[in-house]
């Protein structure tokens, strides 16, 4: 049977043995202390629970590499820099990243890339790790199916075919890691502390993300139903139905009617009906079209039809609106 390696385990192994004089045991974790013809300062990691751990660095300067082709484990990262800079080279597609102070940088691990190449000057910084493929044991496994889905529908929201996204933090996950650089970590307070901390960055992180890909989702609606509304006004004689123009919009009949219940209030129907309306009255207003015609222009064969919904929408009839006007 194939044992699956895991990624961290991996990375942290290689860490000490090619670039590490010493390790240190503490209380929540291990530190790795750099060899000094290497580099200066050193990386720190603690598990918090299975699955979930925190790690870190604080390094002068360095150079270092790191093969990433022996991992199947789904795990995502999500760090902050406190300070400093880091370059980083991704192979083979020669991708070059870099983060510094204040930003926060995104990674997952499932990926074609073989080779990573990192330079540290003068960088502190932490990283939140989360093993879905742990994680997902603990969950009900009636519900493992639409977690499982709903999980990959959220990461690939996030990183839209990216591998490492690093941009500016927000203020709430800035705070948050202050707060975390703070913890004193050689007792069992400070895991509480540490433990509930990590979980904040984290969940406030996905929050953050899930919000942002709503707007993008709600901007997107909100011009689909423009489209859809220029469509039916534009073509008030012979409105497409509600499949025709679902195909226009290049969407689903569900989602359209949805999008604009949601937005404008009204069902399709109901719009297309108040446009007709709108036009009608505009046609009594403004011309000396008979009721006939403007039956005619605005899509009805039935004058009798037509007058009755007219009266049902404005309490009165055609030819008392126009005398009214």
């Amino acid at each position: 049977m194939k044992i699956k390696k895991n990624i961290m385990d991996d990375y942290y192994k290689y860490i000490e043995d090619k670039y590490c004089y010493k390790t240190l045991d503490e209380l929540l974790g291990k530190k790795y202390v750099i060899k000094d013809q290497l580099g200066e300062g050193n990386f720190f990691r603690i598990k918090i629970e299975d699955g979930l751990e925190i790690s870190g660095f604080n390094i002068l300067k360095m150079e270092m590499d790191f093969d990433n082709r022996a991992s199947d484990d789904d795990i995502l990262e999500v760090g902050y820099c406190y300070s400093g800079d880091t370059k980083i080279l991704s192979l083979p597609d020669y991708k070059e990243y870099r983060f510094k102070e204040g930003d926060l940088f995104i990674y997952k691990t499932l990926n074609k890339l073989d080779y990573f190449k990192f330079k540290y000057i003068n960088c502190k910084a932490i990283s939140i790790h989360m093993n879905f493929n742990i994680i997902k044991n603990a969950i009900n496994s009636i519900r493992e199916d639409q977690l499982i889905t709903d999980w990959q529908k959220n990461i690939k929201s996030i990183f839209n075919e990216n591998i490492l996204i690093i941009e500016k933090a927000s203020y709430d996950l800035r705070k948050i890691a202050q707060q975390i650089d703070a913890i004193s970590s050689d007792n069992m307070i400070g895991y509480m502390k540490l433990k509930l901390k990590t979980i904040e960055f984290l969940a406030t992180f996905l929050e953050e993300k899930a919000k942002g890909n709503f707007k993008h989702i709600k901007n997107k609606e909100v011009q689909r139903i423009t489209k859809a509304k220029e469509i039916i006004d534009e073509n008030i004689e012979n409105t497409p139905s509600v499949k025709e123009l679902a195909v226009k919009l290049n969407t689903s009949v569900y989602k359209l009617q949805k999008g604009f219940k949601d937005i404008t209030g009204d069902t399709v129907y109901a719009y297309i009906k108040k446009v007709k309306i709108e036009k009608a009255k505009y046609l009594l207003k403004n011309t000396d079209m008979s009721i006939l015609e403007i039956t005619n222009e605005i899509g009805y064969e039935n004058p009798s039809k037509f007058s009755n919904l007219f009266k049902r929408y404005n309490d009165i009839t055609p030819l008392k609106y126009r005398k009214s006007k």
